[in-house]
């Protein structure tokens, strides 16, 4: 298993650069409800953790069981986050 070259991490520091200043620019933009600019918040966040976790963790290039040992833990806040909306949300409509 080779690592990235040099020129593999400027490219993924840019890229996370440019998702920083997207961020930033997000909050600043007018009319944008609540609602949408959290959740686009939260899909750049994702992906920059994701560009992270692939080339600075070297990820990329490890098996899906090592893969999913890493995403699963990840993953399940997020999926514990979405059942308690969805539960709060059934007991608001009851």
């Amino acid at each position: 298993m080779a690592h990235a070259s040099r020129r593999t991490y400027i490219v993924v520091f840019v890229i996370l650069a440019v998702l920083t200043a997207l961020e930033v620019g997000l909050i600043y933009l007018p009319g944008i409800a609540k609602g949408p600019l959290v959740g686009a918040l939260i899909g750049v966040a994702v992906a920059k953790a994701s560009l992270v976790g692939l080339f600075f963790m070297h990820l990329r290039n490890e098996t899906r069981a090592l893969k999913l040992t890493v995403a699963l833990p990840l993953m399940t806040p997020g999926v514990y986050a979405l059942v308690l909306v969805a539960e709060a949300g059934w007991r608001f409509m009851r």
